[in-house]
């Protein structure tokens, strides 16, 4: 991989880690808005509260990965929650990377002729 290649690629790892970050930083917050909700007077959340606030956060946790139904894609592989989403698009980001690389390759060592049929997407038998 080319010294440039690499730096798109850790700039991609990096701002998919961003969005990562930030997604897990805004569920933790909602988390802990319910359990400063769920606490008492005395600053602890009373026992029988524990049942209502493991489901709300629970809710909370599973709507990043999954959605309404329960499930984190569709029938076409496409993401349906921001956990999924994220992911695909750090794999989409990759992988179009590797195929640029691959397609410069490709460009500097095919024969001219292979390459204008390609670039005019014709099938060779």
């Amino acid at each position: 991989m080319a010294k440039s290649d690499l730096a798109v690629f850790r700039r991609q790892l990096i701002d998919s880690e961003r969005v990562m970050d930030a997604l897990f930083q805004q569920l933790a917050e909602d988390v802990g808005n319910l359990v400063f909700r769920a606490q008492g007077l005395d600053g602890t959340v009373p026992i029988e509260a524990l049942p209502r606030l493991q489901k709300e956060s629970g809710k909370l946790v599973r709507a990043q990965f999954l959605d309404a139904s329960g499930r984190g894609f569709d029938d076409n592989n496409e993401p349906l929650a921001p956990f999924p989403r994220i992911v695909a698009e750090g794999q989409r980001n990759m992988i179009d990377l590797a195929l640029e690389r691959t397609a410069k390759i490709l460009d500097k060592a095919l024969p001219e002729d292979l390459r204008l049929r390609m670039a005019a997407r014709e099938v060779v038998r």
